[in-house]
């Protein structure tokens, strides 16, 4: 008996980590071993030509076609289907996910899809293939009823099972749990599907022994809510020491349910976190079914920067009720959390949410397709939404990409502005000069130049050193280290003639004061650091070491001879360019060797 051929078909924004077709591949795990049904995948993603991809499909003959359907994709796939019934007409096509959940009145009208599933896929997708594949059954109405599993650990693992290898993405998406107990109005997730369902530890478990044994490099969990209970956190923040420790993990969490033991648990592990604050104000947030304890957020907020956990923060503007006064008084209120990042949104308002039902309601005028942004609202015209684009893209070049969150209130405090307003300067900064995000450091020092012009000049030298020091540190902190050779002893023996190369971890800088400083003291107060030092010139080294970042103040000749290292200038040209005898070098290129800093060019 022949096989009915599906293709589940992908599409994602762009080739990233998180460019998994997970929701495909658990469609086919579910359906497992069952006869009558043979299910390939394609993945492409955002640029892709649809004929293209529809030529690429129609070569494996498949007798239907699934398409994974977000936001994001949406264009994509009605193009896409356009082209597949073009060349072959009797091509049954179905589409699911959030989109179609979302908007499935509006695709309903679309007649090159044969079926839609809403909700949670597996068994919809299960009783179709049946449907379709015994022909003696009716076949259903094009909107499939909705259904969806109670226990969750009747879907078989699609790492387990082989249908997901780790080792062909550079990360993966990882469900721990299905529903969310929060009702907020802009979100559509579980709506409809009362409380929360878990994949049991066992399965966890397993599966992370297996991503350590495939040497998985990040997860993202999909979870909407990981800390919904302290408890179960807590087992499998335990289940990741002991199976799989080297992970980066990316969680979301809710500050609220934030403790002590959790945000210490959280700092003991490579992760990060996400936490959806949105707005400061109860006024806004009651539309959204949300609420907010300022001291009592910032509390918790404090509880991960004491443990040393990393965190980022959301906030949406344009969100009924609010106003740019109203979001700048939260982007205030985010910063001075100092988050290790802030990601801002315009609002979505998004088919299938309560929002997008209470919008006549509340006066929400956005677009009636993806990715349905907010127009205008009574509070948010137009123009202010986007002055609030071009701060968040500010914040985001400034803060975010330019790593400057250990920094940035000890400037805006010694200028007494509120990063609000240091955000609006340099949004007009950006602007006025079209800088790139390739350029971050420059600008940074530029616009700190540009706010400083005619006030205090240590002020401007102190603010520049932070800024020069913590991108040494980041670069230091990122850098891929080159790694030793096998056949490089452990003591090499040098002479005048060896050509040295700088390890990709050393990093280097000339400061105002002595950069040391800048390692001990955590968060400066400018104003007391000037009335405690004095300017004097130092010549910093910044490295990995390992495990840590090391700060050392060199003399100069011991910096200019680091200068001068770029893998074709032999010992001797060197001690000649920096006019110094060898011996004066011997402990400092020692400790450069030991320390795997500087390695004999190839």
């Amino acid at each position: 008996m022949n096989k009915h051929k599906t293709i589940l078909v992908s599409c994602h924004i762009q080739d990233s980590p998180q460019a998994i077709p997970l929701a495909a591949s658990l469609l086919k795990s579910y359906w497992g071993s069952k006869e009558g049904l043979k299910i390939s995948t394609k993945n492409y993603y955002s640029g892709k030509d649809p004929l293209a991809a529809a030529e690429e499909i129609l070569k494996e003959n498949p007798d239907s076609v699934g398409c994974s359907m977000y936001i994001w994709n949406r264009t994509f796939f009605e193009q896409l289907v356009v082209n597949l019934k073009d060349l072959k007409e009797d091509l049954i096509i179905y589409a699911g996910g959030a989109e179609v959940t979302a908007s499935w009145k509006s695709l309903n009208d679309n007649d090159n899809f044969n079926f839609l599933i809403r909700g949670e896929g597996e068994i919809p997708f299960s009783n179709l293939m049946k449907n379709i594949i015994d022909k003696e059954i009716p076949q259903p109405d094009k909107i499939l009823p909705q259904d969806h599993i109670q226990n969750l650990n009747e879907i078989p693992s699609p790492f387990l099972t082989g249908i997901l290898d780790p080792k062909d993405w550079d990360g993966l998406l990882w469900e721990l749990s299905r529903g969310c107990p929060f009702n907020c109005s802009f979100c559509s997730e579980s709506r409809g599907i009362s409380g929360v369902r878990y994949f049991d530890e066992k399965r966890i478990g397993e599966e992370l022994l297996f991503f350590e044994e495939n040497a998985v490099d990040q997860i993202f969990v999909l979870d909407p809510t990981f800390n919904i209970t302290t408890e179960r956190a807590m087992k499998i923040i335990s289940l990741i020491k002991e199976h799989a420790p080297f992970i980066h993990y990316t969680f979301e969490v809710r500050a609220e349910l934030l403790n002590d033991e959790l945000a210490q648990a959280f700092s003991e592990i490579h992760c990060s976190l996400q936490i959806g604050l949105q707005s400061v104000h109860n006024d806004v947030l009651l539309k959204l079914n949300r609420n907010i304890n300022q001291d009592d957020f910032a509390q918790k907020i404090n509880l991960l920067n004491q443990y040393g956990a990393v965190f980022g923060l959301d906030l949406i503007f344009g969100l009924p009720g609010d106003t740019l006064e109203g979001f700048l008084e939260s982007l205030d209120y985010a910063l001075f959390r100092i988050p290790n990042h802030l990601d801002m949104f315009r609002l979505s308002v998004f088919p299938g949410t309560e929002l997008y039902d209470n919008a006549s309601e509340l006066e929400l005028v956005f677009m009636d397709s993806p990715p349905y942004q907010v127009l205008h609202t009574p509070g948010f015209e137009e123009e202010n939404l986007l002055q609030a684009e071009n701060i968040s893209r500010a914040v985001d070049l400034f803060y975010n990409k330019g790593r400057s969150a250990p920094w940035l209130l000890s400037v805006t405090e010694f200028l007494e502005l509120k990063t609000s307003e240091f955000f609006k300067e340099f949004s007009k900064f950006i602007g006025k000069n079209n800088y790139s995000d390739k350029e971050i450091f420059h600008t940074q020092i530029d616009f700190l130049q540009e706010l400083f012009r005619g006030k205090n000049h240590d002020g401007l030298a102190c603010a520049v050193d932070l800024a020069l020091f913590h991108h040494l540190y980041g670069e230091a902190l990122h850098a891929e280290p080159l790694v030793q050779q096998e056949n490089e002893s452990d003591i090499f023996q040098y002479t005048g003639d060896t050509v040295f190369r700088l390890n990709t971890t050393l990093k280097q800088g000339i400061f105002s004061y002595d950069v040391t400083l800048y390692s001990e003291m955590g968060m400066i107060d400018i104003d007391i650091f000037l009335q405690q030092y004095t300017k004097t010139v130092s010549y910093g080294l910044i490295f990995n070491n390992g495990f840590e970042i090391l700060t050392m103040d060199v003399e100069q000749y011991l910096y200019q001879f680091i200068a001068a290292i770029n893998g074709q200038k032999s010992l001797s040209e060197i001690l000649e360019l920096i006019n110094t005898k060898a011996e004066e070098m011997e402990d400092f290129i020692g400790f450069l060797l030991e320390s795997y800093l500087i390695i004999p060019a190839e």
